[in-house]
């Protein structure tokens, strides 16, 4: 963590502004620490230069953050695969230039796939925080970056000033938060007012297949099994599918017939490499908790007097990306 980044953090109990205490130092970056609160007495440790904001979790959360850290750390590195897919999922942002010179909260941040090519594509700055252990993978992924700061806390009680980021982005997070509606309320309060929130979510509509059987078997086995095992299934899944989109799929999109389950999402998948899509694959049978949202939902978290131009596509037809515009102050 930067010195000069250490004032857009506050305490997650009192929201007053923190002291930093500085250890051991390289440069202009603070490795070892504390930022303290003179207010309230809270100590938040500053390891390997990530600020830690994590105190005591519940059970889900210590799960979630067990499960997604575990998976980070089998794919840590980013590659032109992930990029392309973070990417496709902001459509229709024209990301070369809506990101330039603003200040950017990334919620959810997993290896630091949307911190990078945020940062990549001209942010003034970019604040990312994930609850898990990926927080180390994002930190060394994003180093190249002087403007990038990683930090380890909790979606819900995320340790930034209210109202100071020009966009939040928060992708495949909610689905698996237990209060997503809360969540959303929470990460609006840190969009300035005319700035922009961007979420990306599973869709129940075109979802059939994952809804009615991939879930079932991530609910009653796959989240029950030890990790490793669930990674090794995922590997098997994934040998299936390539041999079901090489040889099923792709010859009858060949003869322009579309009419299979999951069509759009398939053959988009056939453009990234096995090991991706292992990853996307244990992504979805290791969650603790999954959700899935119907246009209307997603349009009922957005219905608030607060927000504006409203932009909603189903992407790949089994999914969500939604942006929406917090009002001006007037």
């Amino acid at each position: 963590m930067k010195l000069r980044y250490a004032p857009s953090f506050v305490c997650t109990k009192c929201e007053e502004s923190l002291f930093v205490n500085t250890k051991l130092s390289e440069g202009k970056e603070i490795k070892e620490g504390e930022m303290n609160c003179l207010n309230c007495g809270q100590v938040f440790p500053i390891r390997d230069g990530i600020p830690i904001f994590i105190s005591k979790l519940d059970d889900i959360k210590k799960h979630t953050a067990k499960s997604f850290g575990y998976k980070w750390k089998k794919f840590d590195k980013i590659n032109e695969y992930y990029k392309k897919n973070f990417l496709d999922e902001l459509e229709p942002l024209d990301y070369r230039n809506f990101f330039r010179g603003k200040s950017i909260l990334d919620a959810g941040t997993g290896i630091g796939i949307p911190c990078y090519c945020i940062a990549e594509n001209g942010a003034k700055e970019v604040f990312a925080a994930d609850i898990s252990d990926s927080v180390r993978a994002a930190y060394n992924n994003n180093s190249r970056f002087d403007n990038v700061t990683i930090a380890q806390g909790d979606i819900y009680a995320l340790p930034f000033k209210k109202n100071s980021f020009d966009v939040v982005v928060c992708v495949a997070v909610l689905q698996h938060l237990p209060d997503p509606q809360k969540a959303f309320d929470i990460l609006l309060n840190f969009v300035k007012p005319g700035g922009t929130l961007i979420i990306w979510v599973y869709a129940k509509e075109g979802n059939f297949w994952v809804r009615y059987f991939v879930e079932p078997f991530r609910k009653l086995i796959s989240r029950k099994l030890p990790l490793n095992a669930v990674l090794t299934a995922s590997y098997v899944f994934t040998g299936i599918f390539s041999i079901v989109s090489k040889c099923i799929y792709k010859p009858l999109n060949d003869h322009n017939l579309k009419c299979l389950p999951l069509h759009d999402y398939i053959m988009y998948r056939t453009n990234f490499d096995y090991a991706t899509n292992v990853q996307m694959i244990f992504d979805q049978l290791l969650a603790p908790l999954s959700d899935f949202f119907s246009k209307k939902e997603i349009e009922a978290l957005f219905n608030r007097p607060d927000v504006m131009n409203v932009v909603i596509r189903h992407h790949n037809r089994n999914s969500w990306t939604a942006i929406g515009d917090k009002v001006s102050a007037h």
